[in-house]
């Protein structure tokens, strides 16, 4: 097994600039996406399956989108990255290298932003502590943050590993017992990694925070310090269980048909766990932002509510609910960058960051350069006609009442001087 081992060095220019770039960590349980081997018959067309991962995926935007249960063919990640991750206007997404055991028809795989990031490696875990066969391989991606003062004095860049599994489904012991081996895999191997920032994610299949094989992630007995973390830290009892009806994944579908399995919203099956230096920000990568996307808390014990989903737009809560049983998982993180290189332009363009989806209020926050400044805020709808304008001087934040507009997409277009820049947000 490789061993990874990454010096992650202090900042030393980095308070000159106090830059961040924003990194969006997708994880999602495909069902059974390009396999020839599926043990069921979708109910969905391929080119529709597509059309409901393109819509997914556009109202997303990753910067690394990690998948469980694709299928084996070496094709099928290419496939995704011409058809589906670079796609209207979008060009920058490279893909990991395939991965497979012998013992399953379904596998991981990791695209990336190649503006923001590059892949130096990857590994994989296919035997447990006495050396047997896991069900599935359980891959890890080692990612750096390319920060346009590298090369420079003084300036080092942020290191990322992230796991990314397809643990054994099922209720009984003999499947519990799977998921204990396989999670004591992978701590020995985030143990022997040699640096801070981890994630891991996937289905992990698990019922309670009390099964071993969780309990391996998030208490290690061997080294505490290497624990991972729930983000939102909902840790309980999951399965059938209301007070955690706003975390639940599975199953988008009350009752079974094709390949989804029934039973509604009432389990917790899909996770992006956290390491110590990403919840407290003592690498350079800081959580910023966790959730379960789709998810409302209004449909437990039911299918995924689409018409009037509080969550989503109507569009994507019914690609959601027609992809895949499971709802994807959504991470935002913060690295610290040394701002060497990057135009005025381009920090203007890092400046400003507001809350999507809208409901009630749309905030504004403004940092650095921006804040400094004299701005116009103009609102468009689609039909290009201004439903807010207003300037906003020497202040941080800009706050918007939207509640009696209708929902939909807009164009929100912040200008200072010569410079401007829209960008897309949703009204629910």
């Amino acid at each position: 097994m490789l061993r990874i081992r990454i010096a992650v060095l202090l900042f030393i220019s980095f308070g000159l600039f106090g830059q961040t770039e924003d990194i969006k960590v997708v994880s999602y349980n495909l069902m059974y996406y390009k396999t020839s081997s599926a043990p069921c018959t979708h109910s969905r067309t391929t080119t529709q399956r597509d059309n409901d991962l393109k819509n997914i995926i556009s109202y997303l935007a990753p910067d690394i989108f990690v998948a469980q249960e694709l299928g084996t063919a070496a094709v099928n990640p290419l496939v995704i990255m011409a058809d589906i991750l670079n796609v209207d206007g979008v060009n920058h997404f490279q893909r990991a290298a395939s991965s497979n055991n012998s013992s399953s028809s379904l596998v991981n795989m990791l695209w990336y932003n190649r503006d923001k990031l590059a892949l130096i490696g990857q590994d994989k875990i296919e035997l447990d502590l006495n050396n047997v066969p896991i069900i599935r391989v359980i891959d890890f991606y080692h990612l750096y943050v390319k920060d346009q003062g590298l090369g420079n004095p003084g300036i080092d860049t942020v290191f990322l590993s992230i796991g990314v599994a397809h643990l054994k489904a099922g209720n009984s012991s003999a499947d519990a017992s799977q998921r204990d081996r396989a999670t004591e895999a992978v701590m020995e191997y985030i143990e022997n990694l040699g640096h801070d920032n981890v994630l891991f994610a996937g289905d992990f299949n698990v019922y309670s925070a009390s099964e071993a094989a969780f309990q391996n992630l998030v208490n290690y007995n061997a080294n505490p310090s290497i624990s991972l973390n729930d983000p939102v830290n909902q840790l309980g009892s999951w399965n059938n269980n209301s007070n955690f009806a706003t975390v639940h994944t599975q199953s988008t579908h009350s009752s079974s048909g094709g390949c989804f399995s029934g039973g509604g919203m009432d389990d917790r099956f899909d996770f992006i766990l956290a390491s110590d230096a990403i919840i407290n920000n003592t690498a350079g990568l800081a959580y910023t932002n966790y959730r379960t996307v789709g998810q409302d808390g209004g449909s437990y014990n039911n299918s995924l509510s689409t018409n009037n989903n509080t969550d989503v737009p109507s569009s994507v809560a019914s690609s959601l609910y027609f992809f895949s049983d499971h709802l994807p998982v959504s991470m935002e993180l913060e690295a610290s960058v040394s701002g060497i290189g990057i135009s005025e332009s381009e920090l203007k363009q890092s400046s400003w960051s507001f809350n999507n989806p809208v409901k009630g209020d749309l905030e504004i926050s403004l940092e650095d350069i921006l804040s400094r400044e004299v701005l116009e805020i103009n609102i468009f709808d689609l039909q290009g006609r201004r439903v807010y304008q207003a300037m906003n001087k020497n202040k941080n934040e800009h706050r918007i009442a939207c509640e009696t507009w209708d929902s939909g997409l807009y164009m929100i277009q912040v200008r200072a001087g010569n410079w401007a820049e829209t960008r897309k947000v949703i009204v629910l």
